[in-house]
């Protein structure tokens, strides 16, 4: 019988769930990869299990994982074990797990997490785009993006790279202070699956993030484009998984955002 790749990766997400919620609050073994870029022992631990999960079931696959675990295969699974490291480490309860499947640049299904509002965002090519509660007991809600046309009603989410003297920085800085005066507001939550799982979810309408990974994004790449939002570079070009800055909106933005990003 035919390996489901959507109940694996749901699988794995809430595999990394538990061991969140379980070391929550006492974070072990931090370690700064750099100034702001910090991994913690549960990264670690929710990375081997997810890991152990998709060797296990999948074991034809790849996976390239963002603290080192790295496997070719035609297909590969793109995972960030805790998504939100920073706000873990201050026990600020806004990160999980991101598992993405994909083939080159196309993101095939995904599942990730939010532990804390027992919330698990799900998608596959072509199926649709979903949120339940953790255990994916309940009836699956689907999701839309918003429908909000207009920059000054829309709520945006940003995410900034990690070297804070690049110039993708300070051109980040730029484009910040412009968001904020255009839109409703602007957050910088510290996750950015999270941010693409509320933008499917409608809950935001843009998140606007430069220097970001493929696994910071793979699994809330087909959450959004199953629910009817658009994903392109800050040109509004077409992504890759080597695009480092990306604009993800609902439809109805996406033009005025790209013109708003200019770098005057």
């Amino acid at each position: 019988m035919p390996v489901d790749d959507l109940q694996v990766a749901i699988k794995a997400a809430i595999k990394a769930s538990e061991i969140i919620l379980e070391t929550f609050g006492n974070p072990q073994g931090i370690e700064y990869k750099s100034r702001v870029d910090v991994v913690t022992a549960t990264d670690k631990k929710c990375e081997e299990e997810i890991v152990r999960i998709l060797r296990s079931e999948t074991p034809d696959y790849g996976i390239i994982a963002e603290e080192g675990t790295n496997f070719p295969g035609e297909k590969v699974w793109i995972v960030d074990p805790l998504d939100g490291t920073t706000n873990f480490s201050h026990s600020y309860p806004f990160c999980g797990p991101s598992i993405g499947l994909c083939k080159g640049d196309e993101v095939l299904a995904g599942a990730l997490a939010d532990p804390f509002r027992d919330e698990l965002y799900f998608a596959s090519k072509g199926n649709g785009s979903f949120m339940n509660d953790l255990y994916n007991k309940g009836e699956p809600k689907r999701l839309e993006v918003s429908k909000v046309h207009e920059l000054y009603k829309s709520l945006f989410s940003s995410g900034f790279p990690h070297d804070k003297e690049s110039q993708m920085f300070k051109n980040m800085i730029e484009r910040f202070i412009r968001l904020e005066y255009e839109s409703h507001s602007i957050r910088k939550t510290g996750s950015a699956a999270l941010s693409l799982a509320y933008v499917a979810s409608g809950r935001i309408e843009s998140y606007v993030a430069s220097g970001q990974h493929s696994w910071d994004m793979a699994a809330g790449i087909v959450l959004v484009e199953e629910a009817g939002g658009k994903i392109t570079d800050f040109e509004g070009l077409p992504y890759t998984m080597k695009t480092r800055e990306w604009l993800i909106t609902n439809e109805a933005i996406h033009n005025q955002m790209v013109e708003l990003l200019k770098i005057q």
